[in-house]
């Protein structure tokens, strides 16, 4: 990195806000300002912006649809964001018109945006974040694909990473055993994948340092434990984003914290759980760090623990809760030999 000092970026999970902050007890709480405070501390911030931004549009027949009033980008703006990621699973929710409305309305509050647009070579652009001197490249790409959400030629959508599943029976087990979860097998589509890790490798020549942000994964709710939290296809995914030259892989879509590994010395986020969820679903866990990275010379991860309220909203944690945040952030990572290194009410991720 050419710049005349190391360039710090906070890196968030889930945004989802329907209720302005003035209207919005939650963000009156000190705790929250103090977290907000903690995020924008940073040089710089992105967040994955987990909603369009639509009055207009039609209700997408699918599982679960969300939907905020444009003006609410005034309150993402106001918490510090720079950038925001929008290749996710609701980004579609109500068509083409809402996603159109959510890309005016970013360019309107100066927010950079990436991984959606008016068909897949929209999508795919990065958004580049600059900061004294330096030039950081952000992707965007989702796993997540409800049906008609991703971007082809001329085609508005989300820019998708497809992944291809089947479910392994076994017969002698579910006759003996019935109600037995089958064993779901997952795997990247491998054109999906090189045209992404081509991209990757095309911008490392021209950027000091390569974030992807990627919508991938399952909610624990939905998990068979005999498989662990993680699908089959996102630690090989992962690992080819980073051997591509991806810095940093920052997943979310979970709504809980999912493990950290360090992977040729580069950090895999596999999810970092919401920061801001309002009215949050049963299944969702209040357990989220802030993430900032550290690019320069000396690369750094350090974690600021939050835990979300009751209205979805983050708050900065200490003493107690801030172990209870490390202590499941180390037993979900230890499998990957990832070491967390905790001083107070502060941890920083082993890296080299």
């Amino acid at each position: 990195m050419q710049s005349r000092r190391p360039t710090t970026v906070s890196l968030v999970g889930d945004v989802m806000i329907r209720t302005p902050f003035a209207q919005q007890p939650a963000a009156q709480d000190p705790a929250f300002a103090a977290a907000v405070a903690e995020m924008r501390s940073a040089d710089l911030v992105v967040a994955n912006l987990e909603m369009p931004l639509s009055n207009r549009g039609y209700r997408v027949p699918k599982h679960s649809n969300l939907r905020s009033d444009p003006a609410i980008i005034d309150d993402v703006k106001g918490m510090g964001v720079h950038a925001v990621t929008l290749a996710n699973n609701h980004m579609m929710d109500y068509g083409h018109p809402a996603l159109f409305d959510t890309l005016e309305a970013c360019e309107r509050a100066g927010i950079l945006h990436c991984g959606a647009g008016a068909d897949l070579d929209a999508a795919s652009q990065p958004a580049w974040l600059t900061h004294d001197g330096a030039r950081i490249a952000l992707l965007s790409v989702a796993s997540t694909l409800p049906v008609e959400s991703d971007a082809g030629p001329g085609k508005p959508g989300i820019a998708p990473i497809r992944v291809g599943f089947s479910f392994e029976v076994d017969a002698n087990l579910l006759v003996e055993q019935p109600g037995t979860m089958p064993i779901v097998r997952s795997w990247v589509d491998p054109t999906d994948q090189e045209r992404v890790c081509e991209q990757i490798a095309a911008l490392k020549k021209e950027a000091d340092a390569v974030i992807v942000g990627i919508h991938w994964g399952v909610p624990s709710y939905w998990l068979s434990p005999y498989q662990g939290l993680l699908a089959e296809y996102q630690q090989p995914l992962g690992h080819a984003l980073i051997d591509a030259g991806a810095d940093v892989v920052c997943g979310h879509h979970s709504h809980s914290l999912h493990p950290i590994e360090i992977y040729q010395n580069k950090p895999i986020f596999y999810s970092l759980g919401n920061f801001i969820f309002e009215q949050p679903r049963g299944f969702m866990e209040p357990e989220s760090v802030i993430a900032r990275v550290t690019f320069g010379p000396e690369p750094s991860v350090e974690l600021v623990p939050l835990i979300l309220d009751e209205a979805g909203f983050p708050q900065l944690v200490s003493g107690a809760d801030a172990e209870r945040v490390f202590a499941l952030l180390n037993r979900l990572s230890q499998p990957f030999g990832t070491q967390l290194e905790i001083s107070g009410d502060r941890a920083q991720v082993v890296v080299g």
